[in-house]
């Protein structure tokens, strides 16, 4: 098991570096440990992309209305603005993913 192990590392290592935390260690047939990187991960990612989504709906509802004129610079600025009101919630939500994606990346080099 160990020389397969040791031929599969390295395409773990990438495979959790570059698509997503844990699926390096479903690679390696460690599944519960997967399992412990990719499903925090996923509901990270998931809080991130609905908070990115309502977002971008609040500044095409305003551009759509008319209160937010076709300016790059305008719409820069708003999505700052948001984006400052974003909360504990957002910004734990991209640590939760930061780190597991970390900690995935660490284990794998430790895995023996």
């Amino acid at each position: 098991m160990s020389g397969t192990l040791s031929s599969k590392r390295p395409k773990a290592i990438l495979l959790s570096a570059l698509v997503f935390p844990g699926t390096g260690h479903l690679l390696l047939g460690r599944k519960a440990r997967g399992a412990l990187f990719l499903l925090p991960s996923l509901v990270a990612l998931l809080l991130v992309i609905r908070n990115i989504m309502e977002r971008t709906g609040q500044i095409m509802d305003q551009i759509n209305s008319g209160a937010l004129p076709l300016d790059v610079q305008l719409i820069t600025e708003k999505v700052a603005a948001l984006s400052a009101n974003d909360g504990p919630g957002m910004q734990l939500a991209v640590g939760v993913l930061v780190a597991c994606w970390i900690a995935a990346l660490v284990d794998l080099l430790f895995i023996k």
